[in-house]
């Protein structure tokens, strides 16, 4: 079987390619008899699929008119194929809120309802959302997630739209729900859907009427409506299982892993790490040892201001393979020690260098990487607008949404920075809005930062930078051979560009949850009288190490296809899936999905 391929959608080229259609071989041969989306293949025509010998069809074309003469099988496959990138876009582009319609979903759902009640939202609503005209859902699914016009042919041909129960349909009509999804989170309405029901929750009866006319109008004006509408207050002695939710949450997943990475931060003046016996010494001023633990058990070393190594440490450390990161007092990042096994592997520092002259596969992955960050970004803010309904923050998220998509049309790689930069300054604006009135923050400032919160982002900026350039280095990466930010021996541009997707996840919302909580405060942060610069204390590095630490060692499930572990590891795993995107020129580069 032969098909020649045009230029079109990039999940496409994914679900066309062999090894996609292998996978999609097996689910097809390994789905119940009874299941909807077993293609109504016959008997003979299973057989065929089942042949020791099979081998994945050459596709080389892929059109509407070469589908509708295609073979069952060949269909089959190619419909089982799109339904995977189809699923891994919509779980990129669901907003806070909005779950995947899986068992996972569900009780990730589950659990966010629980919580909006137990932070006292007892007044509930829960609904039916419906599309009015719903022939015209999967133009509408294709368009809420970004697909150009090209695909819709394709996916008709290989989609059943008269069954609800067809996997790329329900997709679909998913994803066409997301604007709804985007209009009520970030209007920091207590909003919770899982495919077709929506559970509002609200503090009081008027409130919760309020979030329902809200809804509601959005609904109509998208081409939706809500029906099947139920009220209900909730006292504190009742469950919620009147309407359908499980009050007792289910086990919490997102807990720090026990394997955890052990750290080694050192940042007193003076100090001085040396190995003795089997064991890492970290030596006070005065010559006394302040801290002493198995030197095996330690993943990284990262020292902070005027930090002593002795030789011994630093010989063990680059002989097995340990990262020493070097900051300086104010947490600006220095440089690596790096073990001469993790050096950069001549064919893909190769791939790099031609990278750098190949303007429209940079500007591709630059966009990928940019559009990840915002897509961040957005999810920090709807997540504070969920807590926070008197913080306004509709109108800047859906301008970023705006100026995301926009990323899609860009050309240059000035283009992608400039719809960063936008993003980022209506970001931190909103982000100033969200702290304590107390503690100064004017949005982003640097070199030096003028302020609590922002000496604390780039200490924790700093901190990320250093991981991605290891996990770089892993990776047999050049951390300076960039791609949004631009080549330079001066900064680890790569580096910069790997962990725009983590700053938002990482550090962002690690310090806005330090700084509401009151947990780091105005007296953490130190004032430099010659340039009036903030800087982090002792004690506020290690209330943000601690948080950050927290952070990157929770370990979780679905950010990346067919991936689990912790923060931390998912940055070694996107460091590698980098070097992939740069080595494959076909390999299409998403980033996590975080909620």
């Amino acid at each position: 079987m032969t098909m020649t391929q045009p230029a079109t959608a990039s999940f496409m080229r994914d679900a066309s390619t062999p090894d996609a259609l292998t996978r999609a071989r097996r689910r097809v041969l390994t789905n119940s008899p009874g299941d909807a989306d077993q293609h109504a293949l016959t008997d003979e025509e299973l057989r065929e699929l089942a042949d020791p010998d099979w081998t994945p069809p050459r596709i080389d074309r892929l059109d509407a008119q070469s589908l509708e003469c295609a073979a069952p099988p060949l269909r089959a496959l190619l419909a089982e194929a799109v339904t995977d990138p189809l699923g891994r876009l919509l779980a990129l582009e669901r907003p806070h809120g909005s779950y995947d319609d899986t068992p996972d979903g569900h009780e990730a759902f589950t659990r966010r309802v629980t919580a909006d009640y137990d932070h006292g939202n007892h007044h509930l609503a829960r609904a039916t959302i419906r599309h009015a005209h719903p022939e015209q859902a999967t133009r509408a699914g294709l368009e809420c997630l970004g697909l150009p016009a090209d695909a819709l042919p394709i996916i008709g041909e290989l989609a059943d739209a008269s069954n609800p129960a067809d996997p790329i349909t329900r997709t679909l009509t998913d994803a066409a729900l997301l604007d709804l999804d985007r209009h009520a989170t970030c209007r920091g309405i207590l909003y919770s859907r899982v495919a077709s029901t929506l559970i509002l929750a609200a503090p009081s009866e008027g409130r919760l009427g309020e979030a329902i006319d809200a809804v509601a109008s959005a609904a109509v004006m998208l081409g939706m409506c809500i029906c099947d509408l139920a009220t209900q207050h909730v006292d504190a002695d009742a469950t919620l299982a009147s309407i359908g939710i499980d009050h007792v949450p289910p086990p919490e997943k997102n807990q720090p892993s026990d394997l955890a990475d052990r750290i080694l931060y050192v940042g007193r003046d003076g100090a001085r790490v040396h190995v003795k016996a089997g064991r890492l010494l970290v030596d006070g001023p005065a010559g006394i040892p302040a801290t002493s633990l198995p030197k095996n058990n330690v993943s990284r070393i990262v020292l902070s201001g005027n930090v002593g190594l002795s030789a011994g440490a630093r010989s063990w450390a680059m002989r097995s393979g340990i990262d020493v990161v070097c900051l300086s007092r104010r947490g600006a990042y220095q440089g690596a020690l790096v073990g001469a096994g993790r050096g950069t592997h001549a064919a893909r520092l190769l791939a790099q260098s031609d990278l750098t002259r190949d303007e429209e596969r940079r500007v591709g992955l630059a966009a990928a990487l940019i559009g990840s960050k915002i897509r961040g970004q957005i999810h920090v803010l709807t997540r504070i607008a969920r807590r926070d309904p008197g913080l306004h923050l509709a109108d800047r998220t859906a301008h970023m949404h705006h100026w995301r998509r926009s990323l899609a049309g860009a050309r240059t790689i000035n283009d992608i920075m400039g719809i960063e930069g936008a993003c980022s300054t209506a970001y931190f604006d909103a982000l100033a809005a969200c702290v304590p009135a107390d503690i100064p923050f004017d949005g982003r400032s640097r070199r030096p930062p003028r302020d609590l919160p922002n000496a604390a982002l780039s200490y924790g900026y700093a901190i990320l930078l250093s991981e991605c350039v290891g996990a770089l280095h892993a990776a047999g990466l050049e951390p300076c051979l960039g791609i949004a930010h631009a080549p330079t021996d001066k900064r680890p541009s790569l580096a910069l560009d790997l962990m725009e997707e983590f700053r938002p996840l990482l550090v962002d919302q690690t310090v806005l949850a330090l700084l509401r909580t009151r947990k780091l405060r105005p007296e953490h942060g130190a004032i430099e009288p010659e340039s009036g610069g903030v800087w982090l204390g002792a004690e506020g590095k290690k209330i943000l190490v601690d948080a950050y630490e927290a952070a990157s060692q929770r370990s979780v499930t679905g950010a990346l296809p067919g991936y689990s572990g912790s923060w931390r590891r998912h940055i070694t795993h996107e460091a590698q899936l980098l070097a992939r995107a740069i080595t494959e020129p076909d390999y299409q580069w998403r980033g996590i999905a975080w909620r």
